[in-house]
């Protein structure tokens, strides 16, 4: 590593599609950890393209600072059931025919509910960003206004 750079401070952002913990610097730039969490230190790589699911590329040569670390197993579930919540969105408008037994919840009402309280219940940087507020509440639009 680099002694005459400045530390780069890495902000977790959340995981990609394979489990990576992803970070961002302060130049925007994204990092992945390509051990997954599993390590005692992550082994970060540049992300291709500065994409949230790119593939990992180059490691990181600079010293750097981790923000915001992934907390627990509690949280990854958190996450981990949200976007089954909106996968079962994805299904109930597309192949699934409106047929409420293909929500979690039973019901297009109660479904929409838990998923914004999931959502809420995550801090400001924690905030998942494959599912904004703007995309629940247009699945709510989907979802419950023909009801």
């Amino acid at each position: 590593m680099s002694s005459s750079q400045n530390p780069l401070i890495l902000t977790y952002i959340g995981e990609d599609f394979w489990s990576r913990p992803v970070y961002r610097d302060q130049f925007q730039h994204l990092w992945k950890d390509v051990s997954c969490g599993e390590s005692g230190s992550p082994s970060l790589h540049s992300s291709v393209n500065d994409e949230f699911e790119g593939e990992p590329d180059m490691p990181i040569d600079q010293e750097f600072t981790l923000v915001g670390a992934p907390e627990d197993d509690e949280k990854s579930f958190q996450y981990m059931m949200l976007d089954r919540l909106r996968c079962d969105c994805d299904f109930y408008l597309g192949y699934g025919n409106r047929n409420t037994r293909n929500l979690w919840w039973g019901s297009p009402q109660a479904h929409i509910e838990n998923m914004k309280k999931r959502w809420l219940e995550f801090a400001d940087n924690e905030k998942p960003q494959w599912l904004t507020w703007g995309q629940i509440l247009e699945y709510e639009r989907q979802m419950c206004s023909e009801q």
